[in-house]
């Protein structure tokens, strides 16, 4: 029976909130690359605008806030302060202490619900039905004040969806450059009318992304391969062919000739 042979890219896909799903392939005719939309993060495999063969990962992703670069993750988020601070935890049973040390560190102010409640009825005018949340007024009226203090300025500072963003990028050729607007890299995209899901009686030629050298070749039904899991590792348990890893064939997205039983 004659095949079709389809040049592309392994690939796991998913729906979202699925942790498995089904072994497929990307047709290269779907795929480009184009500037990305919205910045970029950390991980992100890249071309250099001005030269294809340079392919890089970036990593410090930083975005352009208040007329300066910053970290694209607020470095706040990673303190282990911030796991047990109000911002966190709530003024009821986050640690005043923790909040003061990250005010300290970073030079911001908290503006808790006492502070609030002064600001807006003034003080003597409240007291407090919860401790930190709720307050009435002289007059009798309930009011909740939410219970996690305001920061001056923001933090975990809000990151604005932004056209282009800065990174840093270890290139293919050793090379560590920092600082790269995001608007002068490439990112591969690819449509979605591209992707096909793998067959039993598929046959996989799969090639080295380094060095365009098959290193492994097997029908799917032969491996065996799963071509449904319910989770990404389910796919490839049954694997036991000797000298060949499927895993990282398709989790690292390895270049693949696909070839298809066609119907005369």
């Amino acid at each position: 029976m004659k095949k079709n042979l389809i040049k592309g890219r392994l690939y796991l896909y998913s729906e979202q909130g699925m942790e498995g799903g089904r072994l497929a392939f990307i047709d290269k005719n779907y795929l480009k690359l184009q500037e990305p939309k919205y910045g970029l993060q950390e991980n992100r495999k890249v071309w250099d605008k001005n030269d294809n063969t340079k392919i890089g990962e970036t990593y410090k992703p930083e975005t352009y806030l208040n007329n300066t670069w910053l970290p694209s993750r607020d470095p706040i988020l990673d303190e282990p302060d911030y796991k047990i601070s109000s911002l966190f935890c709530g003024e009821e049973r986050g640690d005043f202490n923790a909040d003061k040390r990250l005010m300290e560190k970073y030079n911001f102010l908290m503006k808790y619900t006492k502070d609030k409640a002064n600001d807006k009825y003034g003080e003597g005018n409240w007291k407090f039905t919860k401790s930190n949340s709720e307050i009435i007024l002289k007059n009798g009226n309930r009011i909740m004040m939410g219970g996690t203090p305001n920061c001056i300025p923001d933090r975990p500072y809000p990151i604005p969806v932004s056209e282009f963003s800065r990174v840093s990028v270890k290139w293919n050729n050793g090379t560590v450059e920092t600082k790269r607007l995001s608007n002068t890299l490439l990112v591969e995209v690819w449509n979605y009318d591209g992707l096909h899901m793998v067959k039993e009686n598929d046959l996989l030629k799969v090639i080295d992304p380094k060095t365009d050298e098959i290193v492994c070749e097997s029908q799917v039904n032969q491996i065996p391969l799963k071509l449904f899991s319910q989770t990404m590792k389910g796919h490839f348990e049954q694997n036991n062919e000797v000298g060949s890893d499927w895993e990282k064939y398709f989790t690292e997205e390895y270049n693949v000739e696909l070839y298809r039983e066609k119907n005369n």
